[in-house]
Parts: structure tokens; sequence; C-alpha cells
């Protein structure tokens, strides 16, 4: 309960928004097993636009770029990115004007994800980029910056993914929920399956079980990255969360990083994925998109039946099933 305390104390040192941080959690009446009760979280419901990792992150973020005055905020990702679309709606809605470098290669008819930025923006939001010039982004983003701050105008920017420590303290809100929902339900999760794209918050969920000393195993599905990348961001931001709270962590050895065994290669897509959409939500009424929440829930059977994990079972439902706006062929092929 000390430590417990300690992670809310290290909330309360930063400014939240009053984003919904909350969630519920429910069993899935399809995963069967003699020795195990697997249930899943709802932060897919967290929101419409912005739902499940990407509003919790921005609990935290959007503050701090509000406090630094930015009047412009440079997002890096790419057009389909469900960051760039979650972070491109909290921009506007918050006075702060979203800018983004795409590749000029990308510039067709939109789709999915990117149709629906494409709907807040007006040309002077996208910098498009010739293939050369994409190669040497970074140096055109300070040119960009610089240049506009010769005009008075403060450019900030996020991250692929929104993977920076101004992000972590929002992330970490998760962790927190997961505590109220085994209150409410009085029971103790064994096992916690959660998919990584830049890893923030599968990461939030490693530093804060290690500072309570939970012995709950999690277990993270690598739908992007590579492990090397993930551990390295890891311990990044455990040193600059241990300066925080002024502590230092002992990572515990209750973690496992996975790669999908289907459609391995990120944004790849095959049948298997896309028949486990309509099996989820035909038999749990769940809607799963097939970047990250349908592999989600494909692998974790993997995981459960080969590691045979036995006790309850917490699947996290991440969001961003507005991408399946880009996969409305495919899902026709589904009916």
């Amino acid at each position: 309960m000390e430590n417990h305390n300690k992670i809310e104390q290290y909330l309360k040192k930063f400014i939240l928004m009053d984003y919904s941080k909350n969630s519920r959690v429910h069993s899935l009446k399809t995963y069967q097993y003699s020795n195990a009760e697997v249930f899943v979280k709802r932060d897919d419901e967290l929101g419409f636009g912005v739902s499940g990792s990407k509003i919790r992150k921005y609990i935290s973020l959007i503050p701090t770029l509000k406090k630094e005055q930015y009047k412009e905020v440079i997002i890096l990702g790419g057009p389909y990115s469900n960051n760039i679309l979650s972070a491109v709606q909290l921009l506007i809605e918050n006075g702060i004007k979203p800018i983004l470098f795409f590749d000029r290669r990308n510039k067709k008819t939109p789709l999915g994800n990117f149709l629906l930025t494409s709907l807040f923006l007006d040309e002077s939001s996208i910098q498009w980029l010739e293939k050369d010039d994409f190669n040497k982004k970074n140096e055109i983003i300070n040119l960009y910056k610089e240049k506009q701050l010769k005009k008075g105008v403060r450019v900030g920017f996020i991250n692929e993914g929104a993977l920076m420590y101004e992000a972590f303290p929002g992330a970490c809100t998760l962790a927190l929920d997961i505590l109220r929902n085994e209150q409410e339900k009085s029971c103790y999760f064994d096992h916690i399956i959660i998919d990584s794209g830049t890893g923030l918050t599968a990461i939030s969920l490693i530093l804060c079980y290690s500072l309570l000393q939970l012995k709950t195993k999690i277990h993270i599905l690598l739908i992007a990255g590579t492990e090397k990348e993930f551990n390295n961001s890891l311990n990044l931001l455990k040193n600059n969360f241990e300066a925080d709270i002024i502590q230092k962590i002992k990572l515990q050895d209750t973690y496992k990083l996975y790669s999908p065994q289907s459609a391995k290669s990120f944004g790849s897509v095959n049948k298997k994925i896309m028949n486990n959409i309509a099996f989820i939500a035909k038999n749990e009424g769940i809607l799963t998109d097939p970047i990250y929440s349908s592999k989600l829930f494909l692998e974790a059977r993997n995981i459960i039946n080969e590691k045979n994990l036995s006790g309850k079972i917490l699947l996290i439902h991440s969001g961003g099933s507005l991408t399946l706006f880009g996969f409305t062929e495919k899902l026709q092929e589904l009916i």
C-alpha cells in the first residue's frame, strides 16, 4: 500500500487532463480453460476518436505542451498512425496547430486513419517531402522549427507513438486502474497480456508493478520494434522514473516479450487476422483492429496454451478500432 500511495503521489506532481482513466473488466466467453479464467480490460471504451493507451498518454503530455506555450507541435509518424490521429484531435482541441511531415510517395487517395486525420487538417499542416528529403527528415524538421521561432512561433514535437517521458505519468494510470478493477472484483490477476508498439504503455506496467513488488506476470506482444529497442526504452524511462520518485526500482523478473506468430511484420495483415476480427465480433461482441488488438487476441491463445498459463488472465484492449476504416474491402469479404 505504501508503494501504491507513492505512485499516486508521483502523479500529483503533474498536471493531468480530466480525460477518462477508468475502464471496466469482463470475462471472455470463448477463452475457456480448465485451470484459467480470461478477462479483457476495455480501454477501447475510454473514448471514440481517441481511446485506449493513446488517451492515457495524453493525460500528462497535453498539459506539458500547453505549459511550454507551443503554438505548433510536430507529430512524428506515418499517415496511418493511431497516435497521429489521436494527437491531431487533442492538439486542435487545446488550441495547438498540428504539423506533420509525410513522405510524398504516400500522397494518394487517403484511407483509414489517414482519411480521418485529413478531416482535421488544412494544407498548411502537412509538409510533403520528396524521397531524398524524407531521408534527412530530422534536419528539415529542425530547420522548420528555427524558421518558425524567428517568427515568434514556438514549435514542440511528439515522438513516434508518443514515446517520451512526458507521456509516461499518464500511461501509469493503467496500472492503478487495474488495481482498482481487482479491488472491485475481489480478485488478483496472475497474468497480464498487452500489445506493444513503441512500448511506452507496457513499460509503464512493468515499472509500476516492479515498484509495487507485485508478482503478476506481464506478457508483452511486440507488434512493432525489437527486443533490444524495447529494453533500451525500458532502461531510459526507468532512469527518469527513479529520478522523479527518488527511489531505485528493482525490476521484477516477471515480464516476457513475444513476437507475433501470424502476420509478423508491423502493419502486415493476413486472412487469419481478419477472420479473428469477425470471430471476436460475433462471439464476444468486441471490435478489434487488424494491426494491434486482433493480433493480441489471437496470440493470447498461443501464449496461454504454449506457456500453460493458469489463474486469472487479463488481456488489455488498447483501442484503435478506427483503423478498421482502412480495411473495408477485406471486411466485406468476411460477411
